[in-house]
């Protein structure tokens, strides 16, 4: 060891926290039988196991017999045919014109396709700040954070009692401190960690201040589907902002709707007003991809893909997917129905009007603390659940332990007063 002192990463600093993994660590070192974790980002089915949709474990066996399949790597702005397939999902069939103006590509999930987009804005727009909801996912922060330089900022979006979104503390955020070339995060549908959607005439109205004061919109498009079963209906925001004339990025990302999440499957799109921009656009964007990890991977956008250009294969996708958000839209009413036969302290109508995986809870950091220590119940502190995380097994301990947490908080408060 002899000639050096002290080793050059001694004074590396330590990472900001990841909760979701860290509260995962201490779950899975848990020894009790009964314990649960709300914390997951993926679908668990009724078992509580990671779910292979039955259409992909049909469209694998089908590609293992394809002899024109390789293991080489793809090219560096990935699979064409997955890309276009891509954009017809996102845009509905794109218009040869429409094509024309969207500069794509394939990338390592939807965090590969925030960080490339990042990337390029900020060396096109050098954006002051960078808006994000008060309640977001933390890779947006972790993104920004790698990309350096820019002034992160929130604006509020869930009403403090959760019954909707703060729209007017959001709009009046952004027309008072927001300024021309900053960029903005959006979640085109079931928002990540709220559950809580804009409305069609909010969005507009959004659409329409991003437009006058300049801001550049940045959607991530995470859960297409998810919201509402539709992945039509479930893009009308990104759609929406197209038509009123707006330039924007999307980070397109296929692991929770193919359940793919292992496979990194995503796909960047900049959407421009003209198409003499395009190829300028698409070249920097394959510049980044070669600096980042020069090709994507090849295997889910091989299943993607495959799925997408096939009538009968596309068809059992959205039967698939259909039985996903059925069955969380169950979990949802059956949390709030176990809730409500408890007469737990409060109110939980707020539960039925959040859309997507998550429900997202009124529950205080201090009471999500206790259902970690006392019973087992692993909680992200904002108070989010992970509803595929619920089955029939566990349901009614969780809707039981929130029942004892919470009536024992009230009880104190009104000893209190």
């Amino acid at each position: 060891m002899g000639f050096f002192s002290s080793s050059a990463f001694a004074n590396v600093p330590p990472p900001p926290v990841n909760e979701q993994v860290e509260l995962t660590k201490i779950h899975d070192a848990d020894p009790y039988e009964q314990k649960v974790n709300l914390t997951t980002e993926e679908y668990k089915d009724r078992n509580g196991d990671l779910w292979v949709l039955p259409v992909v474990r049909q469209t694998e066996l089908e590609l293992i017999m394809d002899t024109s399949l390789t293991h080489g790597k793809s090219r560096m702005w990935g699979n064409g045919e997955f890309i276009e397939a891509a954009q017809d999902m996102l845009f509905g069939t794109p218009s040869a014109e429409l094509r024309s103006k969207v500069a794509s590509i394939q990338t390592v999930s939807g965090t590969g396709a925030c960080h490339i987009g990042a990337k390029l804005l900020c060396d096109s727009l050098t954006p002051n700040t960078i808006w994000m909801s008060d309640l977001s996912h933390t890779n947006h922060d972790a993104v920004w954070d790698f990309i350096g330089g820019v002034e992160k900022r929130t604006y509020p979006y869930s009403l403090p009692d959760r019954s909707g979104v703060d729209f007017n503390g959001m709009i009046n955020a952004l027309k008072t401190r927001a300024r021309r070339n900053d960029v903005i995060y959006l979640h085109s549908c079931a928002h990540s960690s709220s559950g809580l959607d804009l409305t069609l005439e909010q969005w507009v109205e959004l659409g329409k201040v991003c437009q006058e004061i300049g801001i550049f919109p940045f959607f991530d498009s995470a859960y297409q589907g998810f919201a509402s079963g539709d992945p039509d209906a479930d893009v009308w925001a990104i759609r929406c902002f197209m038509e009123l004339g707006l330039e924007v990025c999307v980070a397109q990302s296929f692991s929770r709707g193919f359940g793919l999440s292992g496979e990194r499957v995503g796909c960047l799109h900049v959407v421009l007003n003209s198409s003499a921009h395009r190829q300028a656009v698409f070249d920097r964007l394959y510049h980044y991809q070669r600096g980042l990890t020069s090709t994507p991977p090849t295997y889910g956008a091989n299943i993607v893909s495959t799925i997408l250009t096939s009538e009968s294969l596309y068809r059992a996708w959205r039967i698939d997917l259909k039985s996903m958000t059925d069955r969380i839209q169950k979990l949802r009413l059956g949390l709030y129905n176990e809730l409500i036969k408890r007469r737990v302290p409060g109110s939980w109508e707020y539960l039925l009007i959040q859309r997507g995986m998550f429900a997202h809870t009124n529950l205080s950091k201090q009471q999500v603390e206790l259902l970690r220590t006392e019973y087992h119940i692993y909680i992200m502190s904002t108070g989010r659940i992970s509803l595929p995380a619920l089955n029939a097994q566990n349901i009614e301990w969780v809707a039981g332990a929130i029942n004892e947490v919470v009536t024992r908080f009230s009880l104190e408060e009104k000893a209190n007063l």
